[in-house]
């Protein structure tokens, strides 16, 4: 079995994924950005869980489903210890911005109050620019668009790769009630 680097399986396509955001407007961009979160998430908790007895997944799909809010995708994941606390702190904060342009009536961008100051969140968060001075002052400062692009994209790839490390919990067992016999002195399985 192939062991998956540290850093995923595929750092091409965190660049890709940037280049396709950069086509976006600022709330497509955020969209986008935050569904292949959502889905990403999903696909780690599929991976990680029993596998669902039926289909749809009782455990995603639908209104009243447990899992089918982008919110408890992100706190199940971290209560499964598939991603750390900051990990789940950050994701909100895209959930947050992502619920900020969807209920907006007109066109937003990154340079509304609100989003840049989540955004700017976000990269304090992660700390990329701080831990790489040089080639932070290499590229300049970056855009509020850029740093949600470079925020969203790490974490997109760091949902995928964890999920190529993931395997399904085991299936539990009949328990005892469902195999035993009463019909000797005394239980017996």
């Amino acid at each position: 079995m192939n062991k998956i680097p540290e850093y995923g399986p595929d750092f091409e396509a965190v660049l890709k994924l940037q280049r396709e955001l950069e086509a976006e407007s600022d709330r497509g961009a955020i969209l986008v950005a935050s569904a292949m979160i959502e889905e990403e998430l999903r696909r780690l908790l599929d991976a990680y869980f029993v596998p669902g007895a039926s289909t749809p997944d009782t455990l995603f799909d639908g209104a009243n489903a447990p899992l089918s809010s982008f919110s408890a995708k992100i706190d199940i994941a971290y209560r499964a210890g598939r991603v750390s606390e900051q990990l789940c702190r950050d994701l909100h904060l895209v959930r947050k911005i992502r619920n900020d342009v969807a209920h907006r009536p007109s066109g937003c961008t990154f340079e509304d109050p609100s989003l840049r100051d989540r955004v700017l969140a976000l990269t304090k968060s992660h700390g990329l620019y701080e831990r790489s001075p040089k080639w932070a002052a290499r590229i300049g400062t970056p855009t509020i668009r850029h740093q949600f692009a470079e925020a969203t994209s790490w974490m997109i790839f760091f949902l995928a790769a964890e999920r190529a490390r993931t395997s399904h919990l085991p299936a539990r067992g009949r328990e005892f009630a469902y195999r035993m016999s009463m019909d000797h002195d005394g239980l017996k399985e």
